[in-house]
Formats: structure tokens, sequence, C-alpha cells
């Protein structure tokens, strides 16, 4: 009997430390919920609005600048980028990626988003 009483205390007294080890581990993991509303945020609808200091800031906005166009070529991996073409629709930018002659096509528009690799 005493070997009996002796297992039960012993199993009582691992699952109590299992379960004490468990504890912050399940406090760490908490879930967060949010309801966001989509639309009408912070007072305005979609992005906010531009704001031109002076009349002469809006020249030129709206275009890619070619060495914008050279800079994203090369984060996307295009070692040597230079411009091969600028056109009132595109900036194509030429160089080497993966051992083999690339061309990147970015829209000429702001923030030069990519036409094609």
């Amino acid at each position: 009997m005493s070997d009996f009483l002796k297992n039960s205390i012993a199993a009582v007294a691992l699952t109590l430390a299992g379960l004490t080890s468990l504890a912050p581990a399940a406090h760490a993991a908490s879930f967060d919920a949010r309801i966001e509303t989509v639309g009408y945020r912070d007072g305005y609808y979609g992005r906010a609005p531009e704001r031109h200091h002076r009349w002469g800031d809006r020249r030129g906005r709206g275009r890619c600048a070619p060495w914008l166009a050279v800079e994203k070529a090369r984060g996307y991996g295009v070692r040597g980028p230079r411009i091969a073409d600028v056109s009132h629709r595109r900036v194509v930018v030429e160089g080497w990626r993966h051992h083999r002659y690339t061309q990147i096509a970015f829209a000429n528009v702001a923030r030069c988003p990519t036409l094609g690799r």
C-alpha cells in the first residue's frame, strides 16, 4: 500500500509541476480581436488630401524618376541596373539577374509600380 501511495503522490506532484510550467506560456499567447470600419476613418474617406506649399511644387509630381526606377530594380536583385528606355508610359531598366540579362518595366507614374520583370 505504501508503494501505491508514493506513486500517487509522485504522479500528483508531476502533474502540478507540468500545469504550473504551462500557465505562463498559455498566458503569453493571448487572442486579440478588433473590428475596424472600412471607409470613413480619421475624418476623411480614402487617402489624405495632398498639400502643396507652392504652386511650383506640383511640377514633376506623378512621374517615375529614373533614379528611383534604378533603385527599385536593384532591390529586385538586378546587378548593374541602367536605364534602357523612358517613354510617357513606362521606364525600362536593364541589367543582370541570376546570371542572365533581364529587363524590368516600371509605370511612369508616382512611386514607380512594376509592370513586368
